[in-house]
């Protein structure tokens, strides 16, 4: 198994769960051609399906071309167990306009 802590070896897929208090990163590697991180920004943002106010947003940053979004254990241990709605927003930054571009759901669990 690769190094996960090693941006070079992050997935390249959004993950499907993680626990509470765990690092977590990816990267998006399929959308720098179309919107480079020279011109754009991107930033998931979730909100918990059940109902409540619990809102994340992570936001990426430039990995060469790529995207890459990095939780840290700190800010981790700040969510609410639960399952979660999220959508990829990609904003334009010259003119501000946002689009989402992908919608998806996480399950963050307890930490044992």
């Amino acid at each position: 198994m690769a190094n996960l802590f090693n941006a070079d070896n992050a997935p390249t897929e959004e993950p499907e769960e993680f626990v509470i208090g765990d690092f977590v990163q990816w990267k998006r590697t399929d959308l720098s051609t179309d919107y480079p991180n020279t011109t754009h920004t991107m930033a998931y943002v979730a909100r918990i399906r059940e109902g409540g106010a619990n809102e994340i947003t992570i936001s990426g940053t430039n990995s060469n071309n790529d995207y890459l979004f990095t939780v840290t254990s700190a800010v981790s241990a700040g969510y609410a167990e639960g399952n979660y709605h999220w959508q990829l927003e990609v904003t334009e930054t010259s003119s501000g306009n946002r689009i989402v571009i992908t919608t998806g759901e996480w399950e963050i669990k307890p930490d044992l």
